[in-house]
């Protein structure tokens, strides 16, 4: 069964409120990387045989039917969404919010509940599989290249590929800076989530199990004879593995700004090193008052004409060094106690609104840019913004099994000094059988390379692993 797009409030009237039946929609955006990779599973789920002439099945770009979902009342705090609804006699009622990424096995069985079809079983061999099982926690660069390497070393790996599968490049637009991400006869890079899609279908090519779930805990397996490992999913099932590698990276900290998602990555950005060379010769603005903030606003110079740093104090964490080499920068102009409350545009940001944070209900922000709108409120024009105010590695699932650093980053061998050590493999932790890779252990680079870099590291260490425990 073919899914069909609604792209009007008039259509959707038309073609469903006017007709009675059950459907299944899909709420995505064009820039969201999850909902491209969640699109060939939702289109295998409309194509099961037990659904067809029982269910349609819809897609609507939710940036561009808002009318829509203010009008039926749908709600999502996230897409992709995938919401069943009923329609009887021109009335529309929500039978239930299924969630965002998940697997096709999982919105198979929820969507069964409303057709008369029994929930499908999933066919198990009858003969064991006798490799190693290997369990990956995470689905960005070092994730999916660590399931590569192993899958190509005939380990049974499985990958976890969490709520946001193919990880913080899926919100990122045009990639420059990975090898081979690059077309020689536009001359252009490769994009974000079709890059992470080709590195995906290349790992599953040489046998690697993808499953869109989470994690919620990891522990050491009890009465084993050899070093096993507990995974809980967030499917409610409980997995064995004989080893594991984390790659669950970092997560960007934005501004937690109202609708500012529909920006990330067109002129809403987290990465200067990722990004900056799309604002050559353009007007742009950082934020954050730290370290990360000086060496990315230093660093954007390179490419833009002129750039606001904006920060909600006039002191700063940043070190005495830094500060007074950003100062110096004549392409840089600071405006302090400023904070950004809205972003601006229709398909991209043209400007932003910022909010005077001190006390004064009048307003006092210093710089012939601004445009003064009401009380404490200015809006500046620019091209772009970059966040700079640190990343949160997603490691909750973990708990207090491993070490982690004071930004709570998992911490390596080689991190460790040479006496501390207790494994000569780099990738390792101090427990024997979990290895870590990318963004998750490292807050210094962050770059998709260097996450791939990891990710080799540590299947081919785990690999090595896995041979001298398991004999």
């Amino acid at each position: 069964m073919s899914i069909q797009t609604i792209t009007t409030l008039s259509e959707f009237k038309t073609e469903i409120i006017s007709k009675n039946g059950l459907y299944v929609i899909d709420f995505y955006a064009d820039w969201c990387g999850p909902c491209k990779l969640m699109l060939p599973i939702y289109e295998k789920v409309s194509e099961h045989e037990e659904f067809n002439d029982k269910i349609t099945f819809l897609k609507i770009n939710r940036d561009e039917n808002r009318d829509v979902v203010a009008e039926y009342g749908f709600e999502f705090p996230t897409i992709p969404r995938f919401i069943v609804f009923k329609v009887s006699t021109g009335k529309l009622t929500i039978l239930e919010d299924m969630g965002g990424t998940q697997s096709k096995t999982s919105l198979i069985e929820k969507i069964s509940k409303y057709t008369d079809t029994k929930t499908p079983t999933i066919e198990t061999s009858v003969i064991k599989d006798s490799r190693p099982r290997l369990a990956i926690i995470g689905s960005g660069p070092a994730g999916l290249t660590a399931a590569i390497y192993a899958s190509r070393a005939d380990l049974d790996v499985t990958v976890y590929m969490g709520l946001m599968p193919g990880g913080q490049l899926t919100t990122t637009t045009e990639i420059e800076n990975f090898p081979g991400a690059w077309d020689k006869e536009t001359k252009e890079g490769k994009m974000g989530p079709d890059l992470m899609d080709n590195i995906k279908l290349q790992a599953e090519h040489f046998g690697a199990k993808m499953e869109i779930e989470t994690v919620n805990t990891l522990k050491q397996a009890v009465d084993s004879k050899k070093p096993q490992f507990t995974l809980e999913i967030s499917n409610g099932k409980i997995e064995i593995f004989d080893a594991v590698i984390i790659a669950s990276g970092a997560t960007a900290r934005y501004l937690g700004l109202e609708g500012e998602e529909r920006y990330v990555g067109k002129g809403y950005h987290s990465c200067a090193t990722c990004d900056g060379f799309f604002y050559r010769n353009k007007t742009i603005a950082v934020v954050g008052g730290g370290d990360t903030a000086m060496e990315e606003a230093n660093f954007l110079t390179k490419f833009a004409t002129k750039l606001y740093l904006i920060h909600r104090r006039d002191e700063f964490r940043a070190s005495k060094v830094m500060l007074e080499r950003t100062r110096s920068n004549p392409k840089i102009e600071f405006i302090t106690n400023a904070a950004i409350s809205k972003l601006v545009g229709e398909k991209k940001v043209t400007s932003i609104i910022i909010d005077d944070t001190r006390s004064s209900e009048t307003g006092d922000l210093q710089n012939p840019d601004l445009q003064k709108l009401d009380k404490n409120q200015y809006e500046l024009v620019l091209d772009g913004v970059f966040v700079a105010i640190g990343h949160d590695p997603a490691t909750e699932f973990i708990g207090n099994l491993l070490d982690k650093d004071a930004n709570g980053y998992l911490i390596p061998q080689s991190r460790l000094p040479a006496e501390a050590q207790t494994s000569h493999f780099n990738m390792a932790t101090k427990i024997p059988g979990i290895f870590i890779a990318g963004d998750v252990e490292d807050s210094l680079y962050r770059q998709a390379i260097t996450a791939a870099g990891d990710g080799c590291r540590a299947a081919m260490e785990c690999e090595k692993w896995l041979e001298e425990s398991h004999k």
